[in-house]
């Protein structure tokens, strides 16, 4: 039950939840009111990620997305050309490298037998940056470039991405816009 008193007489109003962000009017004195959103309503509202599917923004964190290069779609005429060898050196070359996106921050792991992290936390993220070229598109890989506020620069940098526009609106989902 949805409870608010008139904006003109302050008499009680009450409307059962269905009727939540309508405009009623007032049995006393005829004013039209606009009822609040359900409080349910209201959070998910202010939650683009979990309308969209997606864990929620608030809460412990979770992992999103997993994403490893996609190498023989970043490079097809390489592969081509060298029947496979490019493949196999572009495969050890990025056998460990990962990049995460969590409900609360993008982390990029390079290396198998040495390892390096870098994670920006996505209420600092100031810009994404999708770059692909006409091969890209046609084959949907991409590099994607983040930077925060608090560094100069790009600080992320993963290349051979698939689906990189799609990446980007899933971080742009949890970044205070």
């Amino acid at each position: 039950m949805i409870t608010k008193h008139c904006d003109k007489c302050n008499g009680l109003l009450e409307f059962p939840d269905t009727h939540a962000g309508r405009r009623v009017e007032c049995p006393d004195c005829g004013d039209v009111n606009v009822l609040p959103a359900a409080p349910a309503a209201a959070a998910a509202a202010g939650d683009r990620a979990a309308l969209r599917g997606l864990p929620p923004d608030s809460g412990l964190e979770q992992e999103v997305m997993v994403l490893a290069p996609a190498n023989w779609r970043a490079h097809p005429f390489l592969t081509i050309l060298t029947l496979g060898i490019a493949t196999l050196i572009l495969w050890l070359r990025n056998l460990g490298n990962r990049l995460y996106i969590t409900n609360k921050r993008t982390i990029l792991r390079r290396g198998f037998f040495s390892k390096s992290t870098t994670e920006v936390l996505h209420d600092h993220v100031r810009n994404v940056q999708v770059d692909q070229t006409f091969l890209n598109r046609i084959f949907n890989v991409g590099t994607i470039g983040i930077s925060s506020s608090g560094q100069e620069g790009i600080e992320i940098i993963a290349h051979s991405i698939p689906r990189p526009n799609e990446v980007k609106k899933t971080i742009d989902l949890y970044r205070p816009l």
